[in-house]
């Protein structure tokens, strides 16, 4: 625990001193929000932005190292010695704002945090493809053709390489994993600070998606230890849509609107980079497009779109990389014609068991392509009984609450028509939800690959329509609170008593100093044109220990190097 406490006030400071010194840098150009509006976790949210974006450009040209890390420390000295008087004011007013029932709450949700971090079986992804992913990040950099070696390694997801800057394994004897765990004390604490003020605010959808956010952590506290894709994903979403919606309904002008809405538009687009399944809460992007134009700002239009784009570019062209593909595995999308390609085949049997395990029709285990193919072709009215019955009944009911959420949105709409108090940050808020939803029902509707849009919705939804029809009545407020504890309470009862369990079974583990290393699994050594690559021998875990390795020999023996180094990439053998 001690360990991860350290490499969290680490990150902390990084993170804080470049997203301070990065939105000095960009106000010469476009409009930023001040430190104020902002806040910690705001500046500490851009700096993790920029952390990640440069770790991706980085792992391009070169493995993401000792080296790497050595320019990251340098950027951050010039930047503190330039704002220095802005990053402790920014901290100074921390301070002085938070009264000490606050810290005590704040230090609580620390000291959990590090408990869980430390210690606890791993994500079951992160010993397919994580651990090994962020190894071959900071042994090679990004490598050509690596997802013909694994499948699971050309789903790049920018997290890795954040994750593969902090592991620190350059200097340290062991492996840092504590980025997750630094994601859940970050915005969780964001939420508490939020809804200290809850008595304070006319308008609670804001709170809500708050407790969206505590509910989440909650649900992620087992799984803390673990750099797993979806965490870091479902936080940095959630602090997103939270931000936006408590601006929307807390603003006193319009006068910071570009620049708020442009801020947490630009992380909507590096959103997509750590996963995929956030691909439509880009839409959020409309309404700042939409003010610049209507003000005729189009220099800082153009710069908007400028550093959207680059801080999405490094995906795309590690996504070419890792597989020849632009989006892996979207199949619609074909550019490309390099000699490490994944064949087409190979992706649409990886697509396609995806959208079946997710619709509940099978696990990950091989299907055949006849059979796979008749699954995937299902009609709704098939497949939706079969997927329904497969949830459980916390799930069943968070999916019953969407039905709720639309209604309670629809009576707000209505009530706001009538009243001509409509509100277009509110309306590009749900059309992102909904979007989000969509696409995750019809792609591969697993509940934690949309949790975050499922969370929300309902919970701010009911917290809108309560304030249309009810104003500032308390009666809207308590049945809001009563909406949300019982609508919740066999979600949060569920994943509350697995917390429970991890502390009786792993408080008496040793890693109250140094957290628990990555899995070690059993390896067997391969031969691939003269090179040794390794293959997980019984269980389906890849050592972080063993590099490149690979959990699936079937796959290893249908791959080639490129040429007779790793560095050169592999290439699927010719059939």
């Amino acid at each position: 625990m001690l360990i991860v406490l350290l490499s969290w006030a680490y990150i902390f400071m990084i993170a804080l001193v470049l997203g301070v010194g990065t939105s000095k840098l960009l106000s010469r150009l476009i409009p930023v929000p001040s430190g104020q509006l902002m806040g910690v976790t705001g500046a500490v949210t851009a700096g993790l932005t920029v952390l990640t974006v440069y770790a991706e450009y980085f792992s391009i040209f070169y493995k993401i190292g000792a080296l790497c890390h050595i320019i990251v420390l340098v950027f951050c000295a010039a930047a503190f010695y330039a704002y220095r008087s802005d990053i402790k004011g920014m901290l100074f007013s921390l301070k002085e704002k938070c009264e000490k029932k606050r810290w005590i709450v704040y230090a609580a949700i620390i000291a959990v945090s590090s408990f869980y971090t430390s210690r606890g079986k791993f994500h079951t992804d992160t010993g397919i493809y994580h651990a090994q992913a962020i190894r071959l990040l900071e042994e090679y950099g990004c490598i050509k053709g690596l997802g013909n070696f694994q499948l699971h390694f050309a789903y790049n997801s920018s997290y890795l390489a954040l994750c593969a800057l902090f592991t620190l394994s350059f200097i340290l004897p062991f492996a840092l994993h504590t980025m997750t765990g630094f994601f859940m004390v970050l915005y969780t604490c964001y939420a508490v600070s939020g809804l200290f003020k809850f008595a304070e605010h006319k308008s609670h959808g804001g709170d809500m998606a708050r407790i969206a956010i505590l509910i989440y952590s909650i649900t992620s506290l087992t799984g803390l230890q673990s750099p797993a894709t979806d965490y870091g994903t479902m936080y940095f979403v959630l602090y997103i849509l939270a931000a936006w919606i408590t601006y929307v309904e807390e603003k006193k002008s319009d006068e910071e609107d570009i620049s708020f809405y442009g801020f947490l538009s630009v992380l909507s687009i590096f959103a997509v980079s750590l996963k995929l399944s956030a691909a439509a809460l880009v839409i959020l992007a409309v309404l700042p497009f939409v003010l610049l134009v209507k003000k005729k700002m189009a220099k800082e239009t153009i710069l908007f779109i400028a550093i959207g784009f680059l801080s999405f570019l490094p995906y795309l062209i590690r996504n070419v990389i890792l597989s020849g593909w632009l989006f892996y595995p979207v199949e619609a999308i074909d550019l490309f014609n390099v000699e490490w390609k994944i064949p087409a085949d190979y992706m649409w049997r990886d697509a396609a068991q995806i959208k079946v395990w997710g619709r509940a029709m099978g696990g990950m285990q091989e299907i055949p392509d006849g059979e796979l193919a008749a699954r995937l072709n299902y009609g709704i009215s098939t497949w939706l009984p079969i997927w329904w019955d497969a949830n459980r009944f916390y799930e069943k009911i968070l999916v019953l609450l969407q039905i709720v959420g639309i209604v309670a949105l629809a009576a707000d709409v209505v009530v706001r028509c009538f009243k001509k108090k409509l509100r277009g940050g509110v309306a590009v808020f749900y059309a992102a939800l909904f979007a989000n939803i969509i696409m995750w029902f019809f792609t591969a509707p697993f509940i934690r690959y949309g949790l975050s849009f499922l969370l929300v919705m309902p919970l701010c939804a009911v917290a809108h329509a309560a304030d249309a029809l009810f104003e500032e009545k308390k009666i809207g407020t308590v049945l809001l609170l009563i909406f949300a504890a019982f609508g919740f309470s066999f979600w949060g009862a569920n994943y509350l008593k697995d917390d429970v369990k991890f502390v009786k079974k792993y408080v008496a583990d040793a890693y109250y100093i140094v957290p628990e290393p990555f899995e070690q699994a059993e390896t067997d050594e391969v031969d691939m044109n003269g090179v040794t690559v390794y293959n997980s021998a019984k269980e389906v875990v890849n050592s972080y220990y063993y590099y490149p390795n690979s959990c699936y020999l079937d796959m290893i023996k249908r791959t080639e190097l490129i040429g007779s180094t790793i560095e050169e990439g592999f290439k699927a053998k010719e059939r």
